[in-house]
């Protein structure tokens, strides 16, 4: 084997190198890109799902605080109603109490 013909295998392999770590590189980039969407992807489900429970927990929460305010309501309006109620019982009493009381301050 003459030099020539070793410097031209030599030339054959470290283009073949070359070639082969432009190769690996590119299959580098390309796996670390797809890494990146595969990763961009899990944190968007991640996030959706996390903002599907949020949501659901938040509309839980305000059904319960319309509950909870319409018994409230509905309890304050029956003590109105009674205090309503007691008070036009004693409208009557009152005004004899009150004529009475200013009959006598007239009479004494």
């Amino acid at each position: 084997m003459g030099k020539a013909e070793i410097l031209q295998r030599i030339k054959d392999a470290e283009a073949k190198v070359r070639a082969m770590t432009h190769e690996a590189e590119e299959k580098r980039k390309q796996l670390q890109a797809e890494g990146k969407r595969k990763a961009l992807e899990m944190t968007e489900a991640a996030d959706t799902e996390l903002r599907r429970r949020l949501d659901a927990h938040v509309a839980a929460a305000k059904k319960d605080v319309e509950t909870r305010k319409a018994a409230v309501m509905e309890d304050g309006q029956k003590k109105a109603s009674a205090l309503v109620s007691g008070a036009r019982q004693r409208t009557a009493s009152t005004k004899e109490y009150v004529l009475s009381e200013f009959e006598r301050a007239v009479n004494a």
